[in-house]
């Protein structure tokens, strides 16, 4: 048997990691009360750019490379990836969002942080409840 599988998965774990650490902290960074709005949004778009969309663009091509390999087994054999993929469309949503809130205050168009910080913890939760899935595997 191939090790592949095995490299692909663990590959997609430490991007998505890395990917949804990196973006919560943007939010969080957008949320501070401290330096100025548009330090803030230059720093948290900076993370965002250098960091947050490189890793989720790895994430993304590792697990659509895993679910193309494996068809059968994510979509027939096992139901569990049904759900995962909901829950990482909502995380993507989110990454996008913030990503987009980051820009728009390090552009100086915007001065609030808005809802970024509660968008951070909704896209933990959401990213959270997808790992559960995929380990457990409950259908």
């Amino acid at each position: 048997m191939s090790p592949l599988p095995a490299v692909l998965v663990s590959l997609h774990v430490l991007a998505d990691l890395l990917w949804v650490g990196s973006i919560v902290a943007v939010a969080f960074i957008l949320g501070r009360s401290t330096p100025e709005p548009k330090v803030r949004g230059e720093l948290a778009y900076s993370v965002y750019k250098k960091l947050a969309n490189p890793a989720f663009l790895l994430a993304f091509t590792l697990g659509m490379a895993q679910l193309v390999m494996n068809v059968s087994y994510y979509f027939k054999a096992t139901k569990f990836m049904h759900g995962k993929l909901l829950f990482a469309l909502f995380v993507i949503g989110l990454h996008h969002v913030i990503g987009a809130r980051a820009r728009k205050m390090a552009q100086g168009e915007k001065a609030e942080a808005g809802p970024a910080p509660a968008m951070g913890w909704a896209l933990l939760a959401c990213a959270g409840v997808a790992a559960a899935l995929a380990l457990v595997k409950p259908f």
